[in-house]
C-alpha cells in the first residue's frame, strides 16, 4: 500500500492511499469476505453469470453494515436477504464513512448498473479514508463540524444521489451522523447494532415497496 508524505504529517504512514480491487474499495481482513473483500457472495452469485440480473439490493456504509464481530449469518443486511428472498452485494468498508459510500456506489453503478434498491448506514459518515485519527486529526475533524464542512460535503453526495433514479434507504441510530441529507432518501431509525431489528423494520418496508412497485 502506497503512502503520500504531507507537511503537517507527523507519522511516516499518517495518510494513505487505500487500494482498490477491480475499482472497488475493500475490505482486507476479515470473517466470510469474497474474493472482492466484501463481506456477501460473489459478484457473479449475485447478479448471474451474465450479470445481468438486477433483482437483488446493494448495501453501502462502513462498520454499521458489517459486524465483523458477528458470523455473515447473524448480520442485518443477511437477514434481509432471508426475510425478503432477495440477493445482495454489501459494498460496505470498515471506516469508510461518505467516502467509502460515494466511491464505491459510482464505481458498482458504472460497471453493473441499477440494483433493485439501496440501502446506506454509517456509523461514521464525516470519517476519512486513509487517515490515521492522532489528536491534531481529531482536533481537525472537531473544528470541521463546527464550521460545516462535513454537512456541505453530504449536501453535495445528498444532491447527487437524488439524480440517480433507484428507492434508497438510510438506516440511522440514535448517535448516528446521516450519510445523506435528502427528503428524496428514506431514514429509517433504528440502532444498528441490533440486526435482527434491523432486518425486521427494513424488511416491512421493503417488501410493502416492493408491492407498490409491481405493475
Amino acid at each position: 500500500m502506497s503512502s503520500i508524505i504531507y507537511p503537517w504529517g507527523q507519522h511516516q504512514n499518517q495518510w494513505k492511499i487505500p487500494e482498490t480491487k477491480e475499482d472497488f474499495l475493500f475490505n482486507d481482513k476479515g470473517d466470510a469476505l469474497n474474493s472482492l473483500g466484501h463481506r456477501c457472495q460473489e459478484v457473479k452469485e449475485v447478479l448471474g453469470i451474465d450479470l445481468t440480473f438486477s433483482n437483488y439490493f446493494l448495501v453501502l456504509g462502513d462498520n454499521a453494515c458489517l459486524h465483523m464481530h458477528k458470523p455473515v449469518e447473524e448480520t442485518w443486511p443477511y437477514l434481509l436477504s432471508k426475510a425478503t428472498n432477495h440477493q445482495y452485494y454489501n459494498l460496505a468498508i470498515v471506516d469508510g464513512g461518505l467516502e467509502g459510500v460515494r466511491y464505491n456506489l459510482l464505481n458498482w453503478l458504472h460497471r453493473y448498473g441499477k440494483p433493485k434498491m439501496i440501502f446506506i448506514s454509517c456509523e461514521w459518515a464525516n470519517r476519512f479514508i486513509g487517515v490515521e485519527y492522532d489528536e491534531d486529526i481529531k482536533e481537525a475533524s472537531k473544528l470541521g463540524d463546527k464550521a460545516g464542512f462535513y454537512r456541505g460535503r453530504r449536501r453535495l453526495f445528498s444532491a447527487l444521489l437524488e439524480q440517480i433514479d433507484i428507492p434508497m434507504y438510510q438506516i440511522v441510530g440514535p448517535n448516528d451522523e446521516p450519510a445523506v441529507l435528502s427528503d428524496s432518501i428514506k431514514i429509517i431509525d433504528v440502532e444498528h447494532s441490533d440486526d435482527e431489528k434491523v432486518a425486521q423494520i427494513v424488511s416491512e418496508g421493503f417488501l410493502e415497496a416492493t408491492r407498490a412497485l409491481s405493475p
